[in-house]
């Protein structure tokens, strides 16, 4: 069901789709600019957003985007006013992150390159220290590694010099296997 919130009451309903106005909203994106630009143009072109953006309620008429803040983002430079979201609480938004796909784990001896950038791209786009990386020259680097050496560990990340240093091993742990 979409509504229109105009007045409401301290009890937003949880997972249904609201109708915001931005300025209700906090969060900004850090997605490339490139991909806003291009989020942007299609919401200048439709004037409304088709993926809703999940938010938490801080207070009455006060949320916080935690999810698809890409879409806000580029609301506000394509100057909409409302956007549509989602409403979460802490336990939705920790479904979403499994939903999301956010705690996947790859098998580093066995994925293949592809899948490794796809592993690569999404612990960029979820771990800040990670968001310089190039998930292409890790992937590759991996591949090259494991064609002539067995990975025993992890460690091994940080002698391919691909941007994974000591100091970024241990939030990778839960995400990768060996």
């Amino acid at each position: 069901m979409v509504s229109t919130l105009e007045r409401r009451s301290t009890s937003t309903p949880l997972g249904q789709v609201l109708r915001l106005p931005c300025k209700f909203i906090q969060g900004k994106s850090s997605a490339e600019a490139m991909v806003i630009n291009a989020i942007a143009n299609e919401l200048a072109n439709s004037g409304k957003n088709v993926l809703p953006v999940m938010v938490k309620l801080l207070k009455e008429d006060k949320y916080n985007a935690v999810f698809n803040t890409q879409i806000l983002t580029a609301a506000r430079q394509a100057g909409l006013d409302f956007v549509y979201c989602i409403v979460v609480d802490d336990e939705m938004a920790a479904q979403l992150k499994v939903e999301a796909g956010k705690n996947i784990k790859v098998n580093l001896s066995q994925a293949s390159e592809a899948e490794l950038i796809a592993a690569f791209e999404n612990i960029k786009s979820n771990i800040a220290a990670f968001n310089k990386l190039d998930p292409n020259t890790i992937a590759r680097a991996i591949v090259q590694y494991r064609a002539t050496d067995r990975i025993n560990n992890l460690t091994f990340l940080t002698k391919l010099k691909c941007g994974i240093g000591k100091t970024k091993l241990p939030a990778l742990v839960d995400r990768l296997m060996y």
